[in-house]
């Protein structure tokens, strides 16, 4: 990787803030790396922990226009399970997970306001979010109802403790049957939409996978994440030569060639979203500290496509 001001990373990183904004936070002391005060110019080598203490009472506003207020609206949840503590949520397709330009509405975060009695919220938007998902990844998230369990749950995704797997319908044939893709990714330099590991933004990421039925040109993957990174599966799996069915940012469209059951490739031009679903999901309960398992059934547009292969 090569090397970069922390003050600029954090501003590619950030971009709710200006580059001012993020100097004085690391000059005032609210970002720390590997738990150390560095000066705005500190050379980053990669894979240090960065954190930014956001809470401060004297954290500077973000550039204006940059955040939107959530406010709760009645949107339909899936819960899989719900306690004082949290909720376990099955996220449908399409559903944005917390307010961002050109999405303000219709998100995770409105529904879950909604669900919780609460008007509305300011700030960073995202009230009980421990983790996400992508716009167009279905599967099971959690939700935490208060600080105390979001804190505990935040420092579970953070150490790695939670188990986090996917089930994926993917292009190409596997010479091997299971496997692990071990590459620094970031965001793209050129498409910002876009992430790779051909950035020199790269954060480390470890994807485990397995074939679980291997079919003619297409196969099922079951995906284990050991990190978390945006858009880490659709790009690890796109680089190795297996893009998720349906992903046309990560090169989907171009393996369609490759199909040659007619009645396959034309459902599989119909397909709106990444084939790709959150499967099942483990971690310690903040209160109990037992541990709990749970599972989303394959929605429905994924089942269609599965029950035509062969």
């Amino acid at each position: 990787m090569e090397r970069i001001r922390l003050d600029q990373y954090l501003a590619s990183q950030h971009r709710h803030y200006s580059r001012t904004q993020i100097k004085n936070l690391i000059d005032e002391g609210f970002v720390v790396v590997d738990g150390v005060r560095r000066k705005p110019s500190y050379l980053l080598h990669g894979g240090e922990n960065i954190e930014m203490i956001r809470r401060a009472p004297d954290i500077p506003t973000p550039k204006q226009g940059a955040f939107h207020e959530a406010e709760a609206e009645e949107i339909s949840l899936d819960i899989l399970y719900e306690d004082d503590e949290l909720m376990v949520i099955n996220k449908a397709a399409g559903m944005v997970v917390h307010p961002a330009p050109g999405h303000y509405t219709g998100t995770l975060v409105s529904a879950v306001l909604h669900h919780l009695g609460i008007a509305g919220v300011t700030g960073d938007m995202r009230p009980g979010i421990v983790h996400r998902l992508d716009k167009g990844t279905t599967g099971v998230m959690v939700v935490t109802k208060n600080e105390i369990s979001q804190r505990h749950l935040c420092n579970q995704f953070k150490n790695r403790k939670v188990g986090k797997f996917y089930q994926a319908i993917v292009f190409g044939s596997f010479k091997q049957k299971s496997g692990t893709i071990n590459k620094a990714i970031g965001r793209d330099t050129i498409h910002r939409r876009k992430f790779s590991s051909k950035t020199r933004f790269a954060r480390d990421a470890v994807t485990h996978y397995e074939v679980a039925r291997q079919f003619n040109g297409l196969a099922l993957v079951t995906v284990r994440l050991e990190t978390g990174r945006t858009h880490q599966i659709r790009v690890h799996l796109s680089e190795n030569h297996h893009p998720v069915a349906g992903d046309t940012v990560y090169g989907a469209k171009s393996f369609h060639s490759s199909i040659k059951d007619e009645t396959v490739l034309a459902v599989l031009e119909e397909v709106q979203r990444p084939l790709l679903h959150a499967w099942r999901l483990s971690f310690l309960h903040p209160e109990s500290g037992k541990k709990m398992t749970f599972e989303a059934p394959l929605p429905e547009d994924f089942r269609s496509v599965l029950g035509l292969l062969k």
